[in-house]
């Protein structure tokens, strides 16, 4: 049975994330015994929490804007390493590091020219970068380089956040300058091992927002096997489709959820990027945010309340002390077209979540404030919480 609110979610055509949980007596032989069937609890996730949970590997698109060159490390320090191996690490410091680094190439040409309206004149100008490339510094150099004293190429990806992704490249010495020279400030897949990386950072751009159907919804299944909690994303037929081993990224996904049905322009900013009109970049989850609220730089939820119930300058205080605790960001990070010349910019949406065990010292002394606050909390497995603020900007702006 589908609570109304989850139905709510599940039947939208807006952009959701995860439902809240209900006990289920589903039959979980299949997938681990010796269950304790009472601790069985069900969730329905959507193909974007589907895809953010997945532990596989993901192919994105990045721009090739330079290489690593590895040389030979001397005899004496493969000596060393070897030494190393056989210490105990607090001994390494006896033998230093005198490693040669690898020569690094970055070209200087990364600018991305717009789309041109006059598809001959781009195509023109097209032929141009192509007949300019072999006078590119990277690749000027890689002609000159001594192929048997390199031991190894590595690219370097970059997206137009400025996040750079080193590159495999395979082949011998020869193949790997062949590449570059082909494909040098041309896009190219990276592949990454998942769409979490840690410290809170998620990869979006693996996954194909135009495909989101918010009618869509996968069974995510929590039980306790023992004295340890298990969890899993079933397929339609209730088989496993993949184990997670982390459940802290279902608490992102409870918090994403409350931030999205809380936050208009998180909702939409997502919402673009269904209707195409925006690229999905990353997603960052960030504890103990430490946004510092001055009494002059109150979140507008405050600076209503305090107009509402007239508080003086001490109650004032109070609630700016309750404010700089545990707080919780999630930014979104995604590219815009400028409609006047086609060119992309970075955009970043911020929500503020604060837990509302935070007001607790307010609680006594300022009841209205509190109970006013109270009712735009959401609550999930997550915790309590509600829309601190919210901030939008443009890169460099």
């Amino acid at each position: 049975m589908i609570s109304d609110k989850n139905k709510k979610r599940l039947y939208s055509d807006d952009i959701w994330i995860i439902s809240e949980g209900k006990y289920s007596d589903i039959d979980l032989d299949g997938i681990c015994a010796e269950t304790n069937a009472k601790m069985v609890k069900e969730y329905r996730i959507s193909d974007l929490a589907r895809y953010l949970l997945s532990p596989n590997s993901i192919e994105i698109k990045k721009k090739l804007v330079g290489c690593e060159v590895y040389y030979p490390q001397s005899f004496f320090n493969n000596i060393k390493e070897k030494i190393k191996r056989l210490l105990p690490k607090k001994l390494h410091g006896l033998l230093p590091d005198r490693k040669t680094p690898p020569e690094v190439l970055i070209s200087q040409d990364k600018e991305v020219r717009p789309p041109l309206d006059n598809k001959n004149l781009e195509l023109h100008l097209n032929k141009i970068d192509e007949l300019l490339r072999p006078f590119d510094l990277i690749l000027k150099r890689l002609k000159k380089l001594d192929i048997d004293r390199v031991s190894d190429i590595r690219g370097i990806c970059e997206d137009i956040g400025g996040n750079r992704t080193g590159l495999t490249l395979h082949g011998s010495i020869d193949k790997k300058i062949d590449y570059l020279n082909n494909c040098l400030l041309k896009e190219v897949g990276v592949i990454l091992e998942k769409t979490f990386i840690p410290d809170g950072l998620f990869e979006l751009s693996g996954f194909d927002f135009k495909s989101f159907n918010p009618k869509n919804s996968y069974k995510l299944i929590k039980f306790l096997h023992g004295n340890v909690y298990k969890i899993c994303i079933l397929d339609f037929n209730n088989k496993v489709e993949y184990w997670l081993d982390d459940i802290k990224l279902v608490k992102y996904m409870h918090l994403l959820e409350q931030s999205i049905q809380s936050n208009p322009g998180l909702k939409k900013a997502f919402n673009l990027c269904i209707k195409g009109d925006a690229k999905p970049l990353k997603l960052f989850f960030k504890k103990q945010l430490e946004i510092d609220y001055s009494k002059e730089n109150f979140p507008r939820i405050y600076r209503d309340v305090f107009e509402t119930y007239n508080l003086d300058l001490k109650a004032r205080d109070e609630v700016l002390n309750s404010l700089n605790h545990l707080q919780f960001g999630i930014a979104f990070h995604y590219v815009l077209p400028k409609s006047n010349t086609g060119e992309e910019k970075l955009l970043t949406n911020i929500s503020v979540m604060h837990d509302f065990r935070a007001l607790e010292s307010i609680k006594d002394n300022l009841p209205q404030l509190y109970s006013e606050i109270d009712k735009r909390a959401s609550v999930s497995e997550a915790g309590k919480y509600y829309l601190l603020d919210s901030m939008r900007g443009y890169r460099n702006e």
